[in-house]
Order: structure tokens, then C-alpha cells, then sequence
């Protein structure tokens, strides 16, 4: 078993969302109970089509461990006959000196980190094809706040929910969001230039700055300290 890359490039943004919600969310199980495939997970960047660094149209990548062969055997008859893609290309990770996914995994981010991450995309992959599943439309990041989403309940809500579920706390989940920050300013800055990156930076830091007093004001209209349940 060895690691692998396919790599779909799609004429537009909505081809490959389509893509995502109709091929990959019902060929995951076929990959899951097949014997050339041992793990994997997907990335999507139909998001970033925007930007300048983004890609032409839409962008997938299967990221899987298996027999690469066989998976191209059993799987590329659907890709060439899906509309909107245009090109698929496979890249085997033993060309680059790996002998397995996990160990391309290790050697980007350490030992421990690569293991974990190694883990954690593939449990992720699948709350992501659910995701896709039970919502047609895309959830906001932040819900507008009016009389039927009064706690502006959007996508950030799932990554709340979820760090209740394992065992996280008020301040591990602000750690996590300035672990957040930190990364999305570093990816800001490959991506778009240092400026940029400064850029938003102060942004972030001026928004922070005044929600001190719609802060104060609500903490003066809401009472505190009572609370026996998170």
C-alpha cells in the first residue's frame, strides 16, 4: 500500500462543488469497503477561485493510501464521464521517496504531528461528506443575527459543537482560535504577500479593540456568574 495523489481540475467553481456533493459523498463508501484503499481524505478550493494564487475554475484532491492502480481502474470511467471536469492526473508519493502516506505525513509535520493529523483528516473527511449530505445549500460562517437566529448560529457553530463533544473547555477553545489566527495570517502572507498579511492583521486587531464596548454593554444588560452548566 502506498500513498497517492488525484489531483481534478474543473471549468468553474459549481462543477466542482457538484462534483464534491454527488460523486465524492457516494464513492466514499465504495473506497472504504474496497481492498485498494486503506485511508484517505479530500481537499476542495473552489473557495480561493477568486484570488489571484486561487485555481482556474475548481480544484479537488483525493488524498488516499492503497493500491493507486486499481483505484484508477476502478474509479476513472466516472471521472472522464463527468461534466465540468477537465483533467485528472495521479501522483504516487514512493515518487517522491515515501513509502507510505502516513510517512509523507510525518515528515511535513513531525512525528507526532504528522500521525495526528494522518488520523484526524480521515475523521474529518467523513463528518465533511455528512455535512454535504444533510445541508443543500452551504451554512454562513456567521449567521445573521435577527428574530430566528438570535445567537447567529452558522458553520462556526459545528466547530463549538464539536470541541464540547471531545472534552474542550471556554479557554481551549480560544486557544484554538488564536492557533487559527496565527496560521490564517502565515497562509495570508504565502499566498498574498507579506503586506497583505500585515494588512489583515490590523484589521483583526481593530475589530478586536472595539468590541470592548459592545463587550462592556453587554456584560451591564446580561447577568453574570450564575451559571451552574456551561
Amino acid at each position: 500500500m502506498v500513498g497517492a495523489t488525484v489531483e481534478f481540475h474543473f471549468n468553474s467553481p459549481v462543477s466542482e462543488e457538484r462534483f464534491v456533493r454527488t460523486y465524492l459523498t457516494d464513492a466514499w463508501d465504495r473506497f472504504e469497503t474496497s481492498e485498494y484503499w486503506t485511508a484517505g481524505w479530500f481537499w476542495s478550493y473552489r473557495q480561493f477561485a477568486q484570488y489571484d494564487t486561487g485555481p482556474d475554475g475548481g480544484l479537488v484532491r483525493l488524498v488516499f493510501e492503497g493500491t493507486p492502480d486499481e483505484v484508477v481502474e476502478a474509479e476513472s470511467d466516472r471521472w472522464d464521464e463527468f461534466s465540468g471536469l477537465t483533467s485528472w492526473h495521479l501522483q504516487r508519493y514512493e515518487d517522491e521517496g515515501y513509502d507510505s502516506l502516513l510517512d509523507q505525513q510525518t515528515d511535513a509535520k513531525g512525528e507526532i504531528g504528522g500521525e495526528w493529523e494522518y488520523r484526524l483528516k480521515q475523521l474529518i473527511t467523513q463528518f465533511s461528506l455528512a455535512y454535504y449530505r444533510e445541508f443543500e445549500e452551504p451554512l454562513p460562517i456567521v449567521g445573521d443575527g435577527h428574530d430566528e437566529n438570535p445567537k447567529q448560529v452558522g458553520f462556526w457553530a459545528a466547530i463549538h459543537d464539536m470541541l464540547v463533544q471531545c472534552g474542550y473547555d471556554w479557554y481551549d477553545e480560544t486557544a484554538m482560535c488564536q492557533k487559527a489566527l496565527k496560521n490564517r495570517l502565515k497562509s495570508i502572507a504565502a499566498y498574498q504577500g507579506a503586506e497583505a498579511a500585515r494588512d489583515e492583521y490590523q484589521r483583526l486587531l481593530a475589530d478586536w479593540q472595539a468590541h470592548e464596548e459592545e463587550l462592556e454593554r453587554w456584560l451591564e444588560e446580561t447577568p453574570t456568574g450564575q451559571a451552574t452548566e456551561p
